[in-house]
């Protein structure tokens, strides 16, 4: 009989982390009726067999590796619609006159195209892409400021050059696409000069806005960017799991579900 009920419980804990990108001890313990030293074991002997990896605190999905950094035209078409609900909520906040930043990334891109029509912007990026989609536009009141660096597969200019550039900036709102996204590692990129150009975005800015979609979740890259206490704004998916946006909500002041 204890074998049984120990095998509903880990699929219990399966099925709640499939929903939620990840889970803690303490609400696993709740829910399932059990001491957390119990939940721990389970934890213990699922991450044992590949089904999940075990983190301070809960436990995460078996993601892919944390340097693994899919190219900018791979991302490109995952979650587009999400991405373009994102950027809808993110462009409502940009007003004529305003200076603000936006990293590399295919949601900040999408962004970009739906900022093209707002006159007298500065705008400052370390993204080609996101540069070119503004020159295209051919708006004369807009003014375009491309960092300098050296060029990741995710199409973002970092490095140095970046550095150096970013320092010397303020802008009133940056817009940081991310990686991945987790109570215990914060916002993440699996690249560590993408995370020093991040941070140096931050530093620059007077009022920092994540854009992430809900698949972020869960995920952790190699380096930190940021603990989610630290950015002012969240614009996320609606698909994102109610409870999530819960977590999410206890560390961030506005989590915006687009």
């Amino acid at each position: 009989m204890t074998e049984m009920l120990a095998t509903a419980r880990h699929q219990r804990i399966l099925d709640l982390l499939h929903r939620h990108g990840q889970v803690r001890v303490t609400s696993l313990a709740r829910e399932l009726g059990v001491s957390e030293m119990t939940v721990r074991r389970d934890l213990s002997l699922l991450a044992a067999g590949g089904a999940l990896v075990k983190v301070h605190g809960g436990a995460t999905t078996n993601a892919a590796p944390t340097s693994r950094e899919p190219g900018f035209v791979n991302k490109l078409s995952l979650e587009a619609a999400e991405k373009q609900s994102i950027a809808a909520a993110a462009a409502a906040m940009v007003k004529p006159g305003m200076s603000i930043a936006l990293n590399s990334g295919t949601t900040t891109f999408a962004l970009a195209a739906q900022c093209t029509g707002i006159n007298d912007l500065t705008v400052v990026t370390n993204s080609p892409r996101i540069a070119e989609a503004f020159y295209a536009a051919d708006n004369a009141s807009q003014n375009i400021i491309l960092t300098g660096g050296i060029r990741t597969i995710s199409d973002a200019l970092v490095g140095p050059l970046a550095l150096s550039a970013l320092g010397q900036l303020h802008v009133d709102v940056l817009f940081l696409g991310v990686h991945g996204m987790t109570v215990e590692d914060g916002f993440t990129t699996p690249n560590m000069l993408e995370a020093q150009t991040n941070q140096a975005f931050m530093r620059a800015a007077a009022r920092q806005v994540v854009v992430a979609d809900h698949t972020k979740w869960g995920i952790t890259g190699l380096c930190q960017i940021a603990a989610l206490s630290v950015v002012d704004a969240l614009i996320t998916g609606e698909a994102l799991d109610p409870e999530a946006a819960a977590i999410l909500g206890q560390s961030i002041d506005t989590v915006v579900l687009a």
